[in-house]
């Protein structure tokens, strides 16, 4: 004859419920579709390179301007412009600046391609360019705070981002202002 040893019902029902409990903490701790595959942040600072999988960057001037001129092109606005030196780290092939965002206040800011400027220009390994962002912002959008958002692709899922935090009332205004010419950097 074998004994059989069975638990009690409430030890089941008691387990059970237990069970129940630990997997929903586990969904509570998963992150969701968008938290998967976001954009792996790396901070940066003005004046100190932030590297990302295959993009460097280093910030190296921020101002604002009523007047913005690059090359015989002009206009008027509220504009923030970004100077900065960006190169490719590892792969040149689809290297390029092809996001450039500026979040003020949860209002998202493309960078302007009117101008000449560092958009989407071709990034060489190990060779910086120079030059210049400029965001054409509001009338009247002169304080706030802002993210500056910098990737090699338009999808940034899964990819590295560099990401500057601003306070826009920080930033030095001026009446006029030059862009940058996109060239190689001279050390």
């Amino acid at each position: 004859m074998t004994a059989e040893r069975r638990l009690p019902a409430w030890a089941a029902w008691s387990l059970g419920v237990g069970f129940i409990v630990i997997a929903w903490f586990v969904t509570l701790a998963t992150p969701g579709e968008d938290q998967a595959q976001s954009a792996f942040t790396v901070p940066a600072t003005v004046g100190e390179e932030a590297t990302g999988r295959n993009l460097a960057v280093t910030i190296t001037d921020l101002r604002r301007a009523a007047e913005v001129r690059a090359d015989g092109w002009s206009a008027e606005g509220n504009w923030l412009i970004v100077d900065l030196d960006a190169a490719a780290v590892v792969a040149e092939r689809g290297a390029s600046l092809s996001h450039a965002m500026l979040e003020v206040d949860g209002v998202r800011f493309s960078a302007s391609d009117r101008p000449d400027s560092l958009t989407d220009a071709t990034l060489s390994a190990g060779v910086p360019l120079s030059g210049s962002l400029a965001f054409e912002l509001p009338g009247g959008l002169d304080a706030g705070s802002a993210r500056l958002e910098l990737a090699l692709n338009a999808d940034t899922r899964l990819d590295s981002m560099v990401v500057l935090a601003v306070d826009l009332a920080d930033v030095p205004d001026a009446p006029s202002a030059e862009l940058s010419p996109t060239d190689w950097t001279n050390p």
